[in-house]
């Protein structure tokens, strides 16, 4: 196992958080119901550092975990380099109370594979927090209906992510929890609403909206699992 501590800003000001705005805050607030501080926490694809910052910031023993280890410039995390899309359970030291993937099982190859290595790191009954893009909203389902794209995984790059590969819906992620030893204990969202959205797909998904079954909820959803 190889630790290292990248050099650069540690202030959660100068690290570039690679998710939505007001993402860090939702998740924050679902620890604090689930899994308040002080305990041992491990942010899978740490990119810069912004959210394990945020993280010891707020007394949780934080281990970050990222590929791409040039990015990542906390100095008050260690960080154990590893692919997410190979087995990587074995270059930590677990188990572990909580694992957070914020934004990441969407550019995996495998989720079930990941899945099973954040299995091996927890502890009995030990906390997942999950996020993912949400495909299932008001505005996805429209956009689906109109171009056969899902929202934020179509091919247009200037509005998709391009390393967005794996979309989540939210009954298969209930098949794969099921698969690899977890449960789900809560779901939420970001917010509650979509935001970057153009106002005359804002209003017709207020008159469309009441009138679709299933999951709507924000841009992004917060699955939180539970180790059975």
């Amino acid at each position: 196992m190889s630790t290292t501590s990248a050099q650069g800003p540690e202030s959660r000001s100068e690290l570039q958080a690679r998710t939505l705005p007001g993402m860090h805050d939702a998740v924050i607030a679902v620890l604090r119901r689930h899994l308040p501080a002080p305990a041992r926490m491990v942010d899978l694809g740490a990119g810069s550092g912004a959210w394990a910052s945020r993280l010891v910031s707020l007394g949780y023993s934080v281990t970050a975990v990222e590929r791409d280890t040039s990015f990542y410039r906390f100095t008050g995390a260690p960080l154990i380099a590893a692919d997410l899309n190979e087995p990587f359970s074995a270059r930590l030291q677990g188990p572990f109370d909580g694992l957070t993937a914020i934004e990441v099982i969407e550019h995996l190859e495998n989720p079930r594979a990941f899945l099973r290595e954040c299995h091996k790191l927890l502890a009995p009954r030990g906390l997942m927090v999950l996020t993912t893009p949400n495909i299932e909203n008001v505005p996805a389902r429209l956009q689906f209906l109109a171009t056969g794209n899902l929202r934020m995984f179509g091919r247009d790059p200037r509005f998709n992510d391009p390393t967005h590969i794996t979309p989540i819906h939210t009954f298969m992620l209930e098949r794969m929890l099921r698969d690899t030893g977890f449960e789900l204990v809560e779901h939420t969202f970001n917010q509650p609403h979509p935001t970057g959205t153009r106002p005359l797909n804002r209003l017709i998904t207020r008159l469309v909206g009441p009138l679709l079954r299933g999951l709507k909820g924000g841009d992004c959803h917060i699955f939180v699992l539970r180790k059975q």
